[in-house]
């Protein structure tokens, strides 16, 4: 009897249509009690944000913004690949390029991306300009970006919903990002499974690290690839958070403190009285700063505690999820071995 009375319904709901256009919302509506609704239709959920199955409404940096629930042409522009890597959301394009050149892939994302047929499209960080042109042929149904291309927004825009990440883009605040992302994504707990194990891998290398070098000190230090003469010394960006925040070792005399760095000279060398001193450059050499008397007289380098670097692998891996992941690795082995970092 009861899908009787739904297949009458239906029937006089149509007649009811054909006769009486006018009516049709009326109609509609009563086809819905019948059991019929919501083909080919979104229904709207102002209780969870909702709209319909195929979207969702999410907050970003600019306000809220409608979403695909499940984007099948996902362009990221934010640096997020390694986060959709791990939440398992395919993407078409990234501007996942190197911090160092801005033009190359990572050397540990090309597999994925060479198997994907990821596309680049410019750099994340900005050192080079995304490529607006590109991203509109592949006609995305969703992009995702930071604020370090804010000037482009409404371009973007135009080729399909943006989402703009919540942050500054420092380069600190990457778990936000990343829980964001989960958020928005509905991968809360997948994310929060992968930082609990970056945490308890962090806690074992610290204990392996510190259980050879005990409480000594640790000082980072950055020859500047663009201004000759002028280093950075890290303190909560890139390695110097994978050593300090991460790792829990402890930063020397001279680290400055809750930022991710400054920029320095030679002179400033004297301020730092660290046990151990990791410094990168474009060659993975000292070069004239080993002359420097202020180098010279650094304590780490009397007792042969230098770990050199390559500016570009550090740029590629220690501001990502996965590449942090990665480097800390590489970080910790260096001193574990009494070895440059490789």
């Amino acid at each position: 009897m009861g899908n009787m009375r739904k297949r009458l319904g239906i029937l006089v709901c149509l007649a009811l249509v054909t006769l009486l256009g006018a009516f049709l919302v009326a109609c509609s509506t009563a086809s819905d009690d019948a059991g019929t609704a919501g083909q080919g239709q979104e229904a709207q959920s102002p209780d969870d944000g909702t709209q319909g199955s195929d979207t969702i409404t999410v907050e970003d940096m600019k306000g809220t913004v409608e979403i695909p629930v499940d984007p099948q042409g996902l362009v990221d522009v934010s640096g997020s690949a390694d986060e959709l890597i791990i939440m398992g959301i395919p993407f078409i394009a990234s501007a996942n390029t190197s911090m160092y050149d801005g033009v190359t892939v990572p050397a540990y994302l090309q597999d994925y991306f060479t198997a994907n047929k990821v596309e680049t499209v410019g750099n994340y960080g900005g050192t080079t300009d995304l490529n607006l042109e590109k991203i509109a042929e592949l006609k995305p149904d969703l992009i995702i970006m930071n604020i370090r291309h804010e000037k482009v927004y409404d371009q973007l825009k135009a080729i399909a919903p943006t989402v703009m990440l919540s942050d500054d883009i420092n380069f600190i605040n990457w778990r936000g990002r990343f829980q964001q992302l989960g958020e928005w994504f509905g991968k809360e707990d997948r994310v929060s499974a992968w930082l609990a194990d970056y945490d308890s891998t962090a806690a074992e290398l610290s204990a392996q690290v510190k259980g050879i070098v005990g409480d000594a000190t640790f000082a980072v230090i950055e020859a500047n690839s663009v201004h000759f003469g002028s280093y950075y010394v890290y303190r909560e960006a890139g390695p110097g958070e994978l050593l300090f925040s991460e790792m829990k070792l402890t930063p020397s005399a001279g680290v400055p403190e809750g930022v991710w760095g400054e920029v320095v000279d030679a002179e400033y060398f004297s301020n730092i009285d660290a046990d151990h001193v990791f410094f990168f450059s474009d060659d993975g050499q000292l070069g004239e700063t080993g002359d420097m008397p202020t180098w010279q007289n650094l304590k780490a380098v009397q007792n042969g505690n230098v770990y050199l670097g390559l500016n570009n692998e550090q740029y590629d891996m220690a501001y990502t999820p996965n590449g942090k992941l990665l480097y800390m690795e590489k970080l910790a082995n260096a001193i574990i071995n009494h070895t440059n970092v490789e």
